[in-house]
């Protein structure tokens, strides 16, 4: 790469790291804001799990689209045109609440339409970063995303925290408005070279999907990851959709008790995060990934333990630490070894059997946790996750070889 095309590149990565990081700042604030309200107001499993379904459903039911989406259109112009429809759609919602309607069906519909976005982006932003980004430096920047992502989100808990309890929930929806706003702009600054994406423009959205279904699932590699992703997020989802009410079930109410518990965990993450951005190029991925879920399950059954709330305070940072490592190291795997005319289709598998997982797990922990106590929830799939990680370093290795096929 010659000396006139490196400033380029780097700085459209500047562009699209500042971009992705405003539209998550916005993002993270109105999740915390709307999650801590509903559990303050109602101290219900059951609406939890309706808040997870509304934040995450959504996201499924549009993934697979996005990813052919990404594959077959710009996907720089997928994220401005779904961020700005989200942000537009978000603020009008927000002032019906505000002005007529005070109720907590109508900021479910809000974070709904959030997770739309959400749904969109993330393949998208996947997909797209690779393509901005020289190979070499994957990783680097991958792991600078994860810290960026991370120190940001330091910031959003305690700001959704002062302003829901000073302000009240509506303010919430004013910074999200300025944050989406800079992404947007910053997003139009990004320069993508013109790629051979759009071969396959001309082909039906349901074969397209179909197609991505059959390319991820018919290597078994890819097969094996994307199952034991499943897995292994949906025994993580108590321990990420139902922390808020286990504080405030366990150690009391207060917002400043809801602010630790994301602090913490933030404050680990950025930690992981600052281990993936100082390596240029990452060990052995599965082994990563291994130590980071079997790090979250010790964390997770740790927290189910009876214990002073500085002690789970410290599980739940330690458990911060191992996210991003299996995100980075995920994220990673894909983009070095996936064809870019697929990535997009991938990357929105990934999401659903990951994050998207969460709803249909939350069908079962969210009604479970108002009939017996969370702490029993998060030692048994604490104890599970490092079982099935044990078991998936195990049949991953041995299918290492597998890989040169995806090509």
């Amino acid at each position: 790469m010659d000396s006139n095309v490196q400033p380029t590149w780097k700085k459209s990565v500047g562009y699209f790291l500042a971009a992705q990081n405003f539209f998550l700042f916005g993002s993270s604030s109105v999740y915390f804001a709307i999650l801590w309200y509903i559990a303050l107001q109602t101290s219900s499993g059951t609406w939890i799990m309706l808040a997870t379904m509304a934040t995450t459903l959504p996201q499924i039911l549009i993934s697979l689209w996005a990813g052919i989406w990404a594959d077959q259109y710009s996907r720089k112009r997928l994220i401005i045109l779904s961020s700005a429809f989200v942000t537009a759609f978000t603020f009008g919602t927000a002032l019906l609440y505000f002005f007529e309607v005070r109720s907590l069906w109508l900021l479910l519909l809000i974070a709904a339409i959030r997770s739309l976005g959400s749904g969109v982006q993330t393949p998208a932003g996947n997909a797209l970063l690779p393509e901005i980004t020289p190979k070499i430096e994957l990783s680097r920047i991958n792991g600078l995303n994860q810290f960026i992502s991370s120190a940001l989100l330091l910031i959003s808990p305690i700001l959704s925290g002062l302003i829901l309890g000073k302000l009240g929930i509506i303010f919430i929806f004013v910074v999200d408005l300025f944050t989406a706003t800079t992404g947007i702009v910053l997003m139009v600054l990004v320069h993508v070279q013109s790629t051979q994406q759009q071969t396959i423009k001309s082909s039906a959205v349901l074969p397209g999907i179909w197609h991505g279904i059959k390319y991820t699932f018919s290597h078994q590699y890819l097969r094996n990851f994307m199952l034991f992703t499943m897995g292994a997020f949906i025994l993580v989802a108590p321990s990420s959709q139902l922390s808020t009410l286990f504080v405030k079930r366990t150690f009391g109410s207060g917002v400043w008790r809801l602010t630790l518990n994301e602090l913490l965990w933030t404050m680990g993450a950025l930690l992981g995060s600052l281990y993936i951005t100082t390596h240029k190029k990452l060990p052995n991925k599965i082994h990563l990934i291994t130590i980071g879920f079997i790090g979250s399950g010790i964390s997770f059954a740790v927290m189910g333990i009876p214990e002073p709330f500085w002690v789970y305070l410290l599980f739940m940072f330690f458990s911060g630490i191992c996210m991003p490592i299996i995100q980075a190291s995920s994220n990673i795997l894909i983009q070095e070894n996936v064809p870019a005319d697929r990535m997009g289709r991938v990357f929105s598998i990934l999401q659903i059997l990951s994050t998207g997982i969460y709803p249909i797990a939350m069908l079962f922990y969210g009604p479970l946790s108002d009939q017996i106590t969370i702490k029993y929830i998060l030692i048994v799939t604490g104890i599970l996750l490092i079982i099935l990680d044990l078991i998936f370093n195990r049949r991953l290795l041995t299918l290492t070889d597998k890989l040169h096929e995806l090509h």
